[in-house]
């Protein structure tokens, strides 16, 4: 078994259409073991990080976790990858409890280009890193991620089912491709089955938001401690992750929503897609009732996964859409075209009715991840397109802060944000009120009531919110 398939043996029980398990675990530089343990990255030159090792020139800058088993002494394990002359910064851990892998997640340089790397330690072994470029000539930094999961009954040709397993990691990182000036990026990393998909399209979270006003536009620079505190975390439901961000272009501080949609939407809209193909050559355009009615039936037959009003309501629906977009006047001329556009409203239909209501379509995108090539919609592992819905879920202007470590707190559905900023004795915070800020409040630090208890509070009250 390979090291990227050994770290995400799951075993996940079928809870029902695409059930994806919570991923709670905050990735930060500290992580918590399912027995308890407690893993710690470490920093520094080889030769501090271990005394009388042999491995490279003392000098060489590495990365290392610290693991601390209950009662038991700390045991330093060097992150293989890192054994380079070039420095690797600003690692991140989140432990993953079904496979119970330790995931890290850190800035490096390969030869001139700037990347992301992400490798997990199953207690035993590490596997290879898996390489996020992005823009190979930008300075990289803030590298964090959450995890969801999901169970999908997979249906073959033949009729024949099987329980499959999927994990996404939802990385969140910043580039500087001008100094001074982070723009905040996503990836997903998808596991099919602990097998790495091999395909993680970078996205620019700014590219989501509208343009600033012009008075905005006009106005100074934003302060560069608010640039730099991206943070994601688990979202409202079992599926979701929230990024929360500030976008220097855009003059906003905004929250982007992450929804993975059912694998088994995604399977469907592909089925369809290819049986109107394959039966319209002989009906396509001259008998557009036949056409249309045998798609409505063969997406209830293998939309079995799904409740039956909804997949009763999608079939119904791309009945519809080929009857009133079948003719030669209609922009789909080709039965190609006419599947493609069935199939384009089995995802937006779905992605609506399946536990998510409707959106605003203009803050709202459905973005695509398949094959590279572009050429087709079915990934190098044989897997259907991987489907993700972005959604902006809150913008507002950028608030001002005063000096002090500047931290944002995000509510499950993304829609209230709290920004403080903890001085010695005292953490100020801000929060998000419709499109603008509250004053400023004050939460006194003192012996009963430390930083981490502050950071508790300030948490629970913007999620209570």
């Amino acid at each position: 078994m390979s090291n990227q398939r050994t770290i995400l043996v799951l075993g996940l029980t079928l809870l029902g259409l695409a059930t994806a398990l919570p991923g709670r675990a905050a990735s930060r530089d500290t992580a918590l073991g399912a027995s308890g343990e407690v893993y710690q990255v470490r920093s520094g030159s080889y030769g501090d990080l271990f005394p009388g090792g042999r491995a490279v020139d003392p000098g060489v800058p590495v990365l290392a976790i610290d693991v601390t088993r209950p009662g038991a002494a700390a045991q330093r394990i060097l992150i293989p990858d890192t054994l380079d002359p070039t420095p690797d910064t600003s690692a991140s851990l989140l432990y993953e409890n079904d496979s119970q892998t330790v995931f890290a997640l850190w800035a490096s340089q390969v030869g001139t280009n700037s990347v992301l790397k992400l490798a997990g330690f199953d207690g035993t072994n590490w596997s290879s890193p898996i390489q996020v470029v992005g823009n190979p000539y930008a300075t990289k930094g803030s590298p964090q991620f959450a995890i969801t999961r999901e169970t999908f009954q997979d249906i073959a040709d033949d009729g024949t089912t099987a329980t499959k397993h999927r994990t996404t990691l939802h990385l969140l990182w910043q580039e500087e491709a001008v100094p001074g000036v982070p723009d905040t990026f996503y990836t997903p990393v998808v596991f099919v089955e602990g097998v790495y998909t091999g395909i993680n399209p970078v996205y620019n979270l700014s590219d989501s938001l509208q343009d600033a006003p012009a008075s905005l536009a006009a106005a100074a620079p934003q302060q560069t401690t608010l640039l730099r505190v991206p943070t994601i975390q688990a979202g409202r439901d079992q599926r979701t992750v929230i990024a929360a961000f500030t976008s220097p272009g855009k003059q906003q501080l905004a929250t982007v929503e992450v929804d993975v949609l059912p694998e088994e939407l995604s399977r469907l809209s592909e089925k369809a897609r290819s049986h109107i193909i394959e039966i319209g050559r002989a009906l396509y355009p001259n008998d557009l009732p036949t056409l249309a009615e045998k798609a409505r039936s063969h997406i209830i037959e293998i939309g079995v996964a799904f409740h039956p009003e909804l997949v009763s309501s999608i079939a119904d629906q791309v009945r519809d859409t080929i009857l009133a977009n079948g003719d030669a006047t209609s922009t789909a001329t080709t039965i190609e075209g006419l599947a493609e556009k069935a199939r384009s409203h089995i995802i937006e239909i779905g992605a609506k009715l399946s536990g998510r209501g409707l959106r605003d379509g203009d803050l709202t995108k459905i973005v695509q991840v398949d094959d590279p090539s572009g050429e087709d919609t079915i990934t190098p592992t044989g897997q259907a397109a991987y489907l993700l819905q972005l959604r902006t879920a809150s913008s507002r202007p950028v608030p001002r802060v005063g000096p002090g470590t500047v931290k944002l707190f995000v509510s499950e559905d993304g829609s209230d944000v709290l920004v403080s900023w903890a001085q010695t004795d005292k953490v100020i915070y801000r929060l998000s009120k419709g499109a603008g800020w509250t004053d400023t409040l004050t939460l006194a630090l003192s012996p009963t009531l430390d930083i981490n208890k502050a950071y508790d509070i300030l948490g629970q009250r913007v999620r209570n919110r």
